[in-house]
């Protein structure tokens, strides 16, 4: 994005370069426009007052009505997402910059979708049974990120949790090497910051998952979702096909 003549530090440059390379990169950048709106809780009549155009126009870009955006246009919009954030308290740019320690033995696999996924492909990708949360199905998901549980508890703390969400909250924790359940939706139920859907692999049949984490699957209004794959390797591939 270049230069903004000390308007912002280091951080916010990093996190607006990323943004704008991401939408540039894009074959479709009005999905990516898209997806970064709502991964900072905004409204399309928000986003475009702060920007100076009318809402209609920012709503064409996003549908790919319009060719791609400009340098101008690209700039108002990420200065937009930031401007906005920084007056509510930069959540949101602090959520998606946050680095920690290396997790590469917790963080099994990770990746973004360019495109929103809804809830019900996710699930048919890990060959799920939708456990809790079923009227959530046509929620979209914007990426997954696969964990191991058992290293997941041996190294992690509150602070690494925040990790785990890469730079999207809308997305599937995938725990793997689980028993029954209980200890992933624990975690989430105390994490203030919650995924679009939880799925759990481990368990070889509903009615071993543990009734406590569908209890609290069902209160936290969550799809909650029992991969049925052979083994963590297949999980991974089919979660893999869905960014390509």
């Amino acid at each position: 994005m270049g230069s903004s003549a000390g308007t912002y530090g280091a951080m916010e440059e990093a996190l607006m370069n990323r943004i704008a390379g991401e939408i540039i990169l894009s074959k479709t950048p009005g999905d990516v426009m898209k997806k970064w709106r709502l991964l900072f809780e905004l409204g399309q009549s928000e986003l475009a007052r702060h920007m100076g155009i009318a809402p209609s126009v920012l709503n064409d870009y996003e549908k790919n009505r319009r060719k791609s955006p400009g340098t101008i246009f690209l700039r108002k919009f990420v200065t937009a997402l930031i401007e906005i954030d920084s007056k509510r308290g930069g959540v949101h740019i602090k959520k998606f910059t946050t680095t920690t320690k290396d997790l590469s033995n917790v963080i099994l696999d990770m990746a973004e979708f360019p495109k929103a996924k809804s809830v019900k492909e996710v699930t048919e990708a890990v060959d799920g049974v939708i456990l809790a949360g079923k009227e959530g199905q046509d929620q979209p998901v914007y990426g997954y990120t696969v964990v191991d549980s058992l290293n997941a508890i041996k190294f992690m703390d509150a602070t690494d949790f925040l990790r785990l969400f890469g730079t999207n909250s809308m997305r599937a924790l995938v725990f793997v090497g689980v028993s029954r359940g209980r200890s992933p939706l624990i975690a989430v139920k105390i994490y203030p910051i919650k995924p679009r859907m939880i799925v759990i692999h481990g368990p070889t049949k509903p009615e071993d998952v543990d009734e406590l984490a569908i209890t609290l699957a069902e209160h936290e209004g969550m799809p909650f979702v029992l991969s049925l794959k052979q083994d963590i390797q297949s999980l991974i591939s089919s979660l893999r096909n869905l960014y390509r």
